[in-house]
């Protein structure tokens, strides 16, 4: 993958310490890169922090993987608003649409730039397998290091599979993406659906198993945060080696915004239930919820300021609900720049609320009726944002920036669907309760057999993934035959809506 390697160059400079002209100066940069970026323990930190504004850019999870491209997908947007992107327009009209040659662009900026992350994967990777530990100054960071680059890598692909294969639900068993394990890689094989998701298991249970014991023995239980969401979200206090308390604005705080040992347990639940083993799924989520969410530490679950009647105080990211997350502090800028005050509005949302339209909080309080637009990613409303709680000030402050890979909600979601699956009905409404409790929704769920449930489960996911960029990820691992429109009868999919074609440029890597 020749481009790839270039790009990860590009890529991987920018974010080091010494400018462009001192390193060119010196050597060639692939000689800078060996020798001196990965000398010392702080080039391996630079480098994943590298790798993870990679995964924040607009063409990853900083747009096109949340609100941009994977929300127009979902349809969550009214199509007549998407006047400012031909390929969103395109993606909801269909095939025939005079836009639709827009759309590789975007496909080929997600293939591109998620390639582009794999191959800095790779390349730390193989540099720090010789590296000797003693450059690190704790003597578990090089473990992390890694663990954190083959989650992000087993990720990534997964992303790429997600987009570019059919699911695995449709009996499909041919060839897939390559999975890039190696670097520089010029000319990787394509392997097939069972091989790819193979090797995305095998890496995420490296990093699980490693950042268990990271995250919660050596970095949450030394230190003085009792509350496990404070740790993810805020940071690391009493963890200098002076034994001084700093205040989670280092390498190791915010680990929601890194790979984590809840993220990767829950990317394995996801990974699972995507292949149809929604026992398997299982495991992984009841480890979560059984030691963290309802037995375990508190402050761990759903959102805490889901609706206020001031809506400048309403977290739109429902934290603590995130289970890993990316950062990006430019992305209510971006948004608007991409929004302004007319475009990316929301499709009519009365009929999929329904009932509920008068309780439940995605409704009342994270959509704006007014603007038709919905306060997940918008800036708070001058002047009322200079609020009076300092509290709440704060804490929007802290997530702005968030950019949600995988959260509670779905957990719940795949659960309910093993209990349907099983026959076991009242389960799976109960498990459904849960969610629909936190989201201040009081109508009981009443379903007859596993079809009527899952249309309701359906439906309420498609709320919770509201611009999150989930609801045409979670339709099409069902391969689900409709799709929400903004009218009360329900979309047929059109055939092939669940599978975008590799990219044209995919042919200039090789």
């Amino acid at each position: 993958m020749k481009k790839i390697s270039i790009l990860f160059l590009v890529s991987f400079v920018f974010f080091m310490y010494t400018s462009c002209n001192e390193w060119l100066d010196v050597r060639s940069k692939e000689e800078i890169l060996q020798e001196d970026a990965f000398k010392q323990g702080g080039g391996y930190r630079s480098a994943l922090v590298g790798i993870y504004r990679l995964l924040a850019d607009q063409k990853l999870w900083g747009k096109e993987l949340t609100w941009g491209f994977a929300s127009a997908a979902g349809r969550n947007y009214s199509v007549s608003s998407l006047g400012n992107s031909a390929a969103y327009r395109a993606v909801m009209e269909g095939k025939g649409s005079t836009y639709e040659r827009y759309i590789d662009a975007v496909l080929a900026g997600i293939w591109e730039t998620g390639y582009n992350a794999i191959a800095n994967c790779n390349n730390l990777l193989k540099n720090i397998e010789t590296t000797d530990n003693s450059i690190f100054v704790f003597p578990w960071e090089r473990d992390m290091i890694i663990a954190e680059a083959r989650g992000i890598r087993a990720l990534v692909h997964f992303e790429l599979l997600r987009y570019f294969v059919a699911a695995p639900i449709t009996g499909y068993k041919g060839v897939a993406i390559p999975y890039v394990r190696d670097y520089p890689e010029m000319s990787p094989l394509y392997n097939s659906l069972d091989e790819v998701l193979e090797f995305i298991i095998e890496d995420l249970e490296f990093a699980r198993e490693t950042l268990r014991y990271v995250d919660i023995d050596c970095l949450f239980e030394p230190n003085i945060m009792s509350y496990i969401s404070t740790y993810l979200f805020q940071g690391i206090q009493n963890f200098l080696e002076d034994g001084n308390y700093g205040n989670g604005f280092g390498f190791f705080s915010k680990r929601i915004t890194r790979m984590n040992y809840w993220g990767a347990t829950a990317l394995l639940a996801r990974v699972y239930s995507y292949k149809r083993d929604n026992a398997k799924a299982v495991e992984y989520i009841d480890e979560l919820l059984d030691e963290w969410a309802v037995k375990g530490k508190s402050n761990f679950g759903f959102g805490w300021y889901q609706y206020d009647s001031n809506p400048n105080k309403i977290d739109g990211k429902r934290c603590p609900e995130p289970l890993l997350c990316f950062w990006n502090k430019n992305n209510m800028d971006n948004y608007k720049t991409a929004a302004g005050t007319n475009y990316m509005k929301m499709n009519t949302l009365n009929s999929l609320f329904g009932a509920d339209i008068d309780t439940d909080y995605r409704y009342i309080a994270l959509y704006d009726q007014k603007n038709r637009d919905y306060r997940v990613w918008k800036e708070p409303n001058d002047p009322a944002y200079d609020m009076t709680s300092h509290q709440t000030r704060t804490f929007m402050t802290h997530f702005s920036g968030l950019l949600p890979v995988i959260e509670l909600p779905e957990l719940y979601y795949i659960k309910c669907e093993y209990f349907a699956e099983e026959g076991l009905l009242d389960q799976a409404a109960e498990t459904l309760k849960m969610v629909k409790d936190s989201r201040g929704i009081v109508t009981p769920t009443a379903a007859e057999d596993y079809n009527s449930f899952m249309e309701i489960l359906i439906n309420d996911a498609t709320r919770d993934f509201l611009t999150r960029g989930q609801t045409w990820h979670y339709l099409k691992k069902l391969n689900w035959p409709v799709i929400y429109d903004g009218k009360p009868v329900l979309m047929e999919v059109p055939e092939g809506y669940y599978v975008f074609p590799i990219p044209e440029s995919e042919t200039n890597f090789y």
